[in-house]
């Protein structure tokens, strides 16, 4: 079941969740990502990703759900 994104607090636009990995070569964690909310206004560039909510720390799931909680509640914008 898909979680609905808030749109961005800053200019009202629609966001979209990217799955990055951990790695780049033989450098990182392969086999690891992290989940990064952006804003698709690129003049906005509002973004959020949160520190160890990567699939080294938790389940892809558990990443995927923190990044849209955290998104969603505003906790990171000082907004509910």
């Amino acid at each position: 079941m898909a979680t609905k994104l808030k749109p961005c607090p800053f200019c009202g636009q629609p966001v979209y969740l990217e799955k990055k990995p951990l790695w780049q070569g033989s450098h990182g964690y392969p086999g690891c990502f992290e989940y990064v909310i952006k804003c698709n206004n690129k003049e906005c560039g509002c973004r959020i990703n949160l520190l160890q909510n990567d699939t080294v720390y938790n389940t892809d799931e558990e990443a995927r759900k923190n990044v849209i909680k955290a998104w969603n509640t505003r906790k990171w914008f000082g907004k509910e």
